[in-house]
């Protein structure tokens, strides 16, 4: 029997092969001046972004109903329309304008942006989920900073990958008054959630 899992990643590889965009391969993009790659959409575990809302909705500081969510890397924007149906106000971002047409048509209540998330500007979002939206550490790092950078105290990220240089920053017994660690016994599968707290995060696991 297909789980509910299987079922939503069959509609998504039958929408994606209907629009020939079942296959992309790497996506390039310009970036200060040099050629850099992204990866196309991958699908990451829907139950556990789910798991993950729960537990961001004791840890933000306001209701679901009140948040801004925005994927980056959206794709055809599944997580997007996740985040929507749990009260979320919903953005996806992506490098590929066709993901974003496709997202447009397939969930047209949520919001959907083509442009680099490097060069985003994060200021009024709440909570930023992301899988694995660039090859390099540096460029996963680069984002970090400006998530850092632009993000309201409070807000939360959700994300499969961080930087060795965040992983760093966690661990140093210097940051320990700047973040405080958030237990959960909810099964978050791979995901790794942030809170961030007066200019550094805090660390689920």
């Amino acid at each position: 029997m297909l789980t509910q899992e299987e079922v939503v990643r069959q509609l998504e590889d039958f929408i994606l092969a209907e629009h020939n965009l079942l296959s992309v391969g790497n996506i390039p993009f310009e970036h200060h001046g040099k050629i850099e790659k992204g990866y196309p959409y991958i699908r990451a575990s829907n139950a556990s972004l789910l798991n993950a809302f729960q537990v961001v909705e004791g840890a933000l500081g306001k209701p679901l109903n009140e948040a801004q969510f925005l994927e980056i890397g959206c794709g055809i924007g599944t997580k997007c329309e996740l985040a929507r149906q749990t009260g979320m106000s919903a953005t996806g971002v992506d490098l590929l304008a066709e993901y974003v047409a496709l997202a447009r048509r397939v969930y047209p209540l949520c919001s959907f942006v083509h442009a680099n998330a490097l060069e985003l500007d994060y200021c009024t979002f709440d909570i930023v989920y992301y899988h694995v939206p660039f090859f390099g550490d540096e460029l996963v790092r680069e984002l970090e900073q400006r998530l850092l950078q632009q993000l309201p105290l409070g807000s939360m990220l959700i994300v499969t990958r961080i930087s060795d240089w965040l992983v760093g920053m966690l661990q140093a017994p210097q940051q320990n008054d700047r973040f405080q660690q958030i237990s959960t016994n909810v099964d978050l599968g791979r995901l790794k959630l942030l809170r961030k707290i007066s200019g550094a995060f805090s660390i689920s696991c």
